[in-house]
């Protein structure tokens, strides 16, 4: 068992309260995956969105479709179908401080963006945020170097962080890390 293996069948058994009883015991990823997310659309006015959006092998439509919409490109209003891997590995993130009693939203500061809005943001020509499939995002009072190495340690794919802005960037693409600067953190 690789130690990727080892955290999720780790936040399974923990967040369940269930023992090992045998090699059918469930997983973290066999339970109701849920995502806890606010963001700041505009200055000072919040959304937030605590939905199941996959359950029982099948994605819950209704609540992927409000996970998707909070991680839209808020310049432009657009959403699109944000990547299933990225939404688990905030799942992996939201699952580790729960299985340690912290119930915290993720602070979304970028989802999807337009290639206009990744411009402004100063992304690079192919980021994954650009096809629905990275995030930046923070947990409050949680430091970013903390939730640095908990997101490489999902080993999901890229991590960046950006101290000095106060954020973190995970996406979907080839294991990888970096450490960057940002003029903002919103995009």
């Amino acid at each position: 068992m690789n130690r990727r293996q080892l955290l999720l069948y780790s936040l399974g058994l923990l967040s369940t309260g269930i023992q090992p009883a045998s090699a059918s015991t469930s997983t973290f990823w066999d339970q109701p995956r849920r995502l806890w997310l606010k963001r700041e659309v505009r200055r000072g006015v919040w959304e937030e969105v605590n939905e199941i959006y996959h359950q029982n092998d099948r994605l819950q439509w209704a609540g992927y479709v409000r996970v998707c919409r909070i991680l839209r490109d808020v310049h432009t209003g657009t959403a699109v179908q944000m990547s299933h891997t990225l939404l688990d590995i905030l799942c992996g993130i939201q699952g580790w401080f729960a299985m340690h009693g912290i119930h915290l939203p993720i602070i979304v500061t970028s989802g999807y963006r337009s290639e206009k809005t990744n411009e402004d943001a100063g992304g690079v020509r192919d980021s994954a945020h650009l096809r629905g499939g990275a995030c930046d995002l923070y947990v409050q009072g949680v430091p970013v170097e903390y939730l640095r190495q908990l997101a490489l340690y999902l080993q999901g794919g890229g991590v960046g962080v950006y101290p000095d802005a106060g954020f973190i960037h995970v996406d979907d693409g080839k294991l990888r890390t970096w450490r960057g600067t940002a003029k903002k953190g919103r995009g």
